[in-house]
């Protein structure tokens, strides 16, 4: 029981990031960012930029590792 929950909770924080890190690079590379730095202003998020950009990359890899570590891993012991 306790290795399911481990491996679940895991997988929930990669599927989070990689959620995440598709969030910001579609923030910082989509079509029409002109469009985006207006809703930014508007809103008062902060405007689209490489540190955005390089921290989604970051947490996309991050959370793709942990997806692939989880489901990957054999079970050793108990």
């Amino acid at each position: 029981m306790r290795y399911r929950l481990r491996t679940l909770s895991i997988v929930l924080a990669g599927v989070f990031l990689v959620l995440f890190g598709l969030g910001c690079l579609n923030y910082t590379k989509a079509r029409g960012l002109e469009h985006h730095r207006a809703i930014a202003e508007r809103y008062g998020l902060p405007r689209p930029s490489e540190r955005i950009l390089f921290a989604g990359a970051a947490s996309l890899l991050t959370g793709a590792g942990l997806i692939g570590y989880s489901i990957g891993r054999r079970r050793t012991a108990p």
